[in-house]
């Protein structure tokens, strides 16, 4: 059994009963009386990912006093929600691949994706309108706005090789941090934790969603396709310019500087590495991880608690 394997299984113990429901929820999720919804519901739930997200909101709740089938519908949100991001994110990009498997723009269209996408993020909401969940709504609507937002100001950066260290930040809180939050912040609330407690667990969800994306980019540059199932090289190809080439930049002197800026993709790289490009990223990553854990230390130690500090070291630690 790897190392990794084993990590994950002690990350998700105090909720793994929970998780394992979750899987059956979701294929009730993406069950259609319309036939395309259906297929495309069946590869989805064949698609597994981390449910890092779900798991969140799982591993808060548990830290107070949760009525488990209300944490299980907030967390069916969440993983809904994600999943249609995703879906957004194939056709936008023109992705072809995702966790080992072809993505459903490719197997449909960009059109079947997309409008499948909206499915889910409406569902989302009627799931938890449906069991009165209004405060937890509120609370994901809220986050979601944040991504979208994130998204368009990716785009908005696109291709910016000027990009500041703090634009880029900023970004990576919008598009990816907001909705780990979110998900810590409606765990808490089911626990029926106080305002303070909401707090910290939000910051800690920002904390690893900041630095998960951080992980992301720097492995977008020095990743194994292989092993992640989906290809590298990525974002510099669709003009994203993230933290390692951020940073391996104000090493560089003006002359090079340009020169990167129409190398390929080898040369860009080999250039990062040489400026310190990845070391940095992964050390602001780390940073960011060790503060979302003293976000949490006042808590006190119990297996949700434990989980999620775990949790904060594997996210920079990964290689997928």
């Amino acid at each position: 059994m790897s190392s990794t394997l084993t990590i994950s299984q002690q990350i998700r113990a105090p909720v793994a009963r929970q998780l394992d429901l979750l899987e059956t929820d979701l294929v009730r999720a993406y069950a259609s009386e319309i036939g395309l919804v259906s297929a495309i519901g069946d590869h989805l739930a064949a698609m597994k990912g981390k449910r890092i997200r779900p798991m969140l909101v799982l591993l808060a709740a548990e830290i107070g006093r949760p009525d488990g089938a209300v944490s299980r519908k907030a967390a069916l949100a969440v993983e809904m929600i994600h999943t249609a991001t995703l879906l957004h994110d194939d056709s936008i990009d023109r992705s072809h691949l995702r966790r080992g498997l072809p993505t459903v723009n490719r197997l449909w269209n960009d059109q079947v994706s997309v409008i499948m996408g909206d499915h889910l993020f409406c569902k989302a909401f009627r799931v938890l309108h449906d069991d009165g969940l209004f405060d937890v709504a509120a609370v994901l609507s809220a986050g979601s706005d944040q991504m979208t937002c994130g998204e368009m100001l990716q785009m908005d950066l696109r291709r910016r090789y000027d990009i500041s260290e703090a634009a880029y930040v900023e970004m990576a809180k919008l598009k990816t941090a907001s909705l780990f939050g979110a998900a810590c912040e409606v765990g808490a609330m089911i626990g029926g934790l106080g305002d303070q407690e909401r707090s910290c667990l939000r910051s800690y969800g920002e904390g690893i969603g900041t630095a998960f994306q951080i992980v992301d980019d720097v492995l977008d540059f020095i990743g194994d396709a292989s092993v992640m199932g989906k290809p590298i090289g990525s974002d510099l190809k669709d003009g994203r310019i993230t933290l390692p080439l951020i940073a391996a930049l104000r090493e560089a002197t003006a002359e090079e500087a340009d020169r990167i800026r129409g190398a390929e993709w080898e040369e860009v790289v080999r250039f990062i590495k040489q400026r310190g490009g990845v070391e940095y990223a992964q050390a602001i990553a780390v940073r960011l991880a060790q503060a979302a854990k003293a976000a949490i230390a006042g808590f006190g130690a119990c297996p949700a608690t434990n989980s999620l500090a775990l949790l904060a070291q594997h996210l920079v630690a990964r290689n997928t």
